[in-house]
């Protein structure tokens, strides 16, 4: 029987819904769970499932499937008893942090516009020596926009890599980021001379599980990329997944993640966790996007609503969500690393927030962070 994987689901919501939050609050019981061993137990409990004990070296953990007739609950509390368990926690799903919405073909790629792009490349388009993770769902490898950016396609469901299924999200999100230039079609990413690593963690069906996320994390760090972008979240708090979040952190790559379609203030994951750039969405208008997440957490905005970029099959096309603001700050991190290696994953996200237009109450404030993102100052 096909492994049943714990919830992170896709955000695939349209903008009625996203903007009522209480479905999206909601925790089902989950249908497995992780389990995190102690230093010196990496080996398998009982007869469970351990396929998905990671590598040496990288966290001891593994997703487990509840039981039929036994609570997530009860699950967990007969694992906390065993020595070697260091702990168990619920694996939820995640979603995208995308709303669908009707086209609009006025103003293509305004964004480039609003965070100044242009002038940003008088000095540089990005270095195919920066890599960024995009963990998403799939993506269109043969778009003309992207089959010369992307580099070993990565599926972690399967575990193998090659090639992976094209998706909207993941292709739309990736032409954000890396969309060619001067290739006289469609438009451009904010970094077209970057290169993408995708990386796909959810299913057919648009679902994934906090553990998926996680070992495509794991793959990133392992193949030594410089930003990570994950235009997806939950609402549930994961400790497995903010130690491997801490650990790509502290390894030197810049995290970004979308910081949520459902107007709240609620804290989302892995936006909210420490040392990741959360991201909220703003306008053409450069006001707040009404879908947008606001907060404390929230570190920067970018535009989010109604941007255009690459869609499967030669497409083209706008979709709206803080998914799309995610790749637009990821895009202008490859910028800052391509035009100064040197720098620190710290040291680029306070360029991105310092050099941010400030919006809204001045200074920082929970609507907008720090600001809108610009390109052009951050490169000043």
């Amino acid at each position: 029987m096909k492994k049943m994987r714990c919830l992170f689901v896709i955000l695939l919501m349209f903008t009625a819904f996203a903007v009522n939050g209480n479905a999206a609050f909601a925790k089902a019981d989950p249908q497995q769970v992780i389990v995190k061993f102690k230093e010196e137990n990496q080996t398998a409990i009982g007869a469970a499932d351990t396929s998905a004990v990671s590598r040496k070296g990288q966290t001891a953990m593994t997703a487990l499937e509840v039981p039929a007739g036994k609570t997530a609950e009860a699950f967990m509390d007969e694992l906390k008893e065993r020595g070697n368990v260091e702990f168990v926690e619920p694996d939820y799903r995640i979603e995208l942090a995308y709303t669908p919405n009707d086209p609009d073909f006025s103003g293509l790629q305004y964004h480039h516009q609003r965070i100044e792009t242009a002038p940003a490349w008088d000095q540089t388009r990005g270095s195919a020596d920066v890599v960024v993770a995009v963990i998403d769902d799939g993506m269109d490898v043969a778009h003309p926009e992207l089959a010369k950016q992307f580099i070993a396609p990565y599926d972690a469901l399967t575990k193998q890599a090659g090639t992976i299924s094209p998706s909207l999200h993941g292709t739309h999100v990736a032409g954000l980021i890396a969309g060619s230039a001067d290739n006289g079609i469609w438009g451009t990413g904010v970094a077209p001379h970057t290169k993408i690593l995708p990386i796909d963690v959810f299913d057919d069906e648009g679902y994934a599980y906090t553990s998926d996320l996680i070992h495509g994390i794991e793959h990133a760090m392992a193949a030594n990329v410089d930003i990570i972008n994950m235009s997806l979240g939950s609402y549930n708090y994961s400790k497995a997944m903010d130690q491997a979040i801490q650990k790509a952190h502290k390894q030197g790559i810049v995290i970004v993640a979308a910081a949520g379609n459902d107007g709240t203030r609620n804290a989302h994951y892995p936006s909210s966790l420490a040392n990741v750039i959360s991201v909220g969405a703003v306008t053409s208008n450069d006001t707040s996007s009404l879908f947008s997440n606001k907060g404390p957490t929230i570190d920067v905005t970018a535009p989010g609503t109604d941007v255009y970029s690459s869609l499967p099959g030669n497409l083209f096309g706008p979709l709206s969500g803080t998914s799309m603001a995610a790749p637009i700050v990821s895009g202008v991190a490859a910028l800052i690393k391509a035009d100064q290696p040197s720098l620190s994953n710290k040291e680029i996200e306070d360029r991105i927030f310092s050099s941010a237009d400030d919006l809204g109450k001045i200074g920082r404030d929970d609507v907008y962070g720090n600001g809108r993102v610009n390109a052009k100052k951050a490169l000043e």
